[in-house]
């Protein structure tokens, strides 16, 4: 089976990137990350994967109200929405079975820019910047 897009339904693409591996919609720029590779990328690119802002990967999710679902591209279950940083700042989506992870476009990015700069994470953004063809925002 192909792996779909939640939001808008289209087959996402498999890019694999100096050993790492992400699916990608091409129509939304939507990213899928499976289960560990948030983690695996940031310790690739020497960032820290204990900074405390990932404790919403252990926090309960919640189903959204809204009728409109979005199903993980691995299990066809709903994602659940997890809100991150103060106040909620950033909603993803998980896998209610812990599939992965669903970072509507850009959302990786500005998750990793809500890490202190002392953890890394700019490393990791360079890294999605290449990824993606992408150049920094001053």
């Amino acid at each position: 089976m192909l792996p779909v897009c939640p939001k808008c339904d289209e087959s996402l693409f498999i890019l694999n990137f100096k050993d790492v591996e992400v699916d990608f919609c091409n129509k939304c720029r939507g990213v899928w990350l499976d289960a560990g590779e948030l983690e695996s990328l940031m310790a690739r690119t020497g960032a820290t994967t204990d900074d405390p802002l990932l404790k919403f990967l252990r926090q309960e999710g919640i189903l959204p109200s809204d009728n409109k679902e979005c199903l993980c591209p691995r299990c066809d279950k709903p994602l659940q929405q997890i809100k991150v940083g103060d106040g909620g700042a950033l909603v993803l989506e998980r896998c209610v079975n812990g599939d992965g992870l669903w970072f509507d476009a850009e959302e990786v990015r500005h998750l990793l820019a809500m890490f202190p700069p002392n953890t890394g994470a700019a490393k990791t953004v360079e890294f999605l910047n290449e990824i993606f063809g992408a150049t920094p925002k001053h």
